[in-house]
């Protein structure tokens, strides 16, 4: 028989038991985003700073972006056990590497060669999946449980982390991840095929290797210049200067080689369908707005002080939201409804959560006062999701399409990676402007100031404190109170500029009818990613 007709699993292994192997190989590739469900204790642990772990975030998704693009290739070329089993074990040593060690450039270093085994693994996962889906009502299924597990896997993870940080410490992570790698790479030994392919072995020739590592360099700085660029001074910094000058000339080599190659990495003759730049301008916006939920834990860990495990049920209520939602959002594309009507509702659920945000947001304030607005933020993702995905591969030509979710990965990296640019720089530039505010505010109203200190001073002598020890913890007690107040009014001025930003798109929909037209179209050929 021949190699690509051979079955991947072998014929004992019942199909329940395949679809959970693929599933744990999905989630198993996402396990490196644990690291960072938990900024303050990986800080704690490098002894690095806030933006060095959002870098190396963006290290571990910008390598997973850049890779996909030449997966689609090599996936082809080798054997589907043997290449998962590559990525395991490269994987593996990785987790082992940081286990042993606390260096930090050597947490990143490992971030990038995991990104990379996170696109083999999630290629094998799409490889096994979509190609043997000949009914559009089981890709459209399929399309659900695929970017159902993308969407829950960060609070996912993140429970699974405020259980290990709660009982052991950060090195866990590794030593589970470590544990866990071992455990799939035997069991993929034992039930998948050593001779299956997916196609006839396609030599590796006239791979853009060269292409790739201009994508790969141009993501980096990209990530790069938009993390470091507010600590740096933006243009000030000779060095982000040279960043965008490089990243500029990149850009202009890497769209020169491309549109001259026979098989680019990535073919940009897509970007000649109005749809699909409408689509990809929708999935760069969606993460834009999705990227906010950072705030929201940053809230409920600096002001109302909770510990890790108290935010569980949060988590719970977005994975709730977000699978109750994908299964009612399949059931309406299967019924035909319009896309551009389901994405509009889903921004109509984000507004909402916004609004709930800008509500609920204050000094006191209890877990399950958030259950509501998280579990809103879930069914907007949950909602908008497939619907955009699929606007923009439908409005892609069918012998490119594979094009359309490379690109559309690149756009969810960039508004993620904007989206954190933007939450950082908008902190510092609102908590500056109602610092200077209340600091006008406290100058005005001096007496009362004084009484509110000498109150808090009298309290900590009546506790048994001399004066001086007083004084100093007065003062210090006082200036974290004005900073918790800063917080809470940065975080509402950010919700509500979130929430302009959402009507503003909800207007652009509505009156743009052209793009109502586009008729879904879920071929076989179309791999998501």
């Amino acid at each position: 028989m021949q190699a690509h007709k051979i079955p991947v699993f072998k014929l004992w292994v019942p199909k329940w038991l395949a679809i959970a192997v693929i599933l744990a190989i999905l989630m198993t590739c996402l396990f490196s985003f644990a690291f960072y469900s938990s900024p303050v204790t990986t800080m704690g642990f490098y002894g690095i700073q806030p933006t060095d772990v959002q870098y190396a975030m963006i290290v571990l998704y910008g390598s997973t972006v850049a890779f996909l693009a030449l997966d689609f290739r090599i996936v082809k070329y080798f054997a589907p056990r043997r290449y998962l089993i590559i990525a395991l074990v490269v994987n593996t040593i990785c987790s082992f590497a940081c286990f042993h060690s606390r260096d930090w450039v050597l947490f990143v270093v490992c971030q990038f060669i995991q990104g990379i085994t996170c696109a083999l693994m999630s290629g094998i996962v799409l490889q096994l999946t979509f190609p043997r889906l000949q009914v559009t009502r089981a890709r459209v299924i399929a399309y659900s449980v695929l970017y159902g597990c993308i969407q829950i896997s960060p609070p996912f993870y993140s429970i699974y982390s405020s259980v290990i940080l709660h009982t052991y410490n950060f090195n866990w992570l590794f030593y589970s991840n470590t544990i866990l790698l071992i455990i799939l790479t035997l069991v993929v030994l034992l039930t998948m095929n050593g001779q299956a392919r997916f196609t006839k072995k396609i030599p590796l020739y006239q791979v853009d290797w060269v292409g790739y590592l201009f994508y790969i360099f141009f993501i980096l700085s990209l990530g790069y210049i938009f993390i470091y660029g507010h600590q740096l001074g933006w243009l000030d910094s000779s060095f982000i200067r040279f960043l965008c000058f490089s990243n500029l000339l990149i850009l202009i080599l890497f769209i020169s080689r491309e549109s001259k190659l026979k098989r680019p990495l990535i073919n940009l003759r897509i970007f000649k369908e109005k749809n699909f730049i409408i689509g990809l301008l929708l999935l760069f916006t969606f993460y834009i707005f999705k990227g906010s939920t950072g705030l929201a834990y940053g809230y409920l860990d600096i002001i109302l002080g909770h510990d890790p495990l108290s935010t569980i049920p949060i988590w719970t209520a977005v994975i709730a939201g977000t699978v109750l939602s994908m299964f009612v959002t399949s059931r309406f594309i299967l019924k035909g409804y319009n896309l551009i009507k389901i994405i509009i509702a889903g921004f109509g659920c984000m507004a909402l959560y916004y609004t709930c945000m800008i509500l609920f947001v204050s000094k006191q304030g209890e877990t399950g006062d958030f259950m509501l607005p998280m579990l809103i933020y879930g069914i907007a993702t949950g909602i908008l999701f497939v619907p955009i995905v699929s606007f923009t591969t439908s409005a892609s030509p069918p012998k490119i399409s594979i094009n359309a979710s490379l690109l559309g990965i690149f756009a969810r990296f960039t508004g993620f990676t904007v989206s954190m640019a933007f939450n950082n720089e908008f902190q510092l530039y609102t908590t500056s402007a109602v610092r200077e505010k209340f600091r006008e505010t406290l100058t005005e109203t001096t007496p009362q100031w004084r009484i509110a200190l000498q109150d808090i001073q009298n309290q900590h002598i009546n506790a048994g404190s001399d004066i001086y020890t007083a004084k100093e913890i007065s003062g210090t007690f006082f200036n974290h109170l004005i900073g918790e107040q800063l917080l809470i009014r940065a975080t509402r001025d950010y919700y509500f500029l979130m929430l302009v930003g959402v009507i503003f798109v909800i207007a652009i929909l509505l009156l743009s009818p052209q793009i109502r037209n586009v008729v879904l179209r879920i071929r076989k050929t179309n791999i998501p990613y």
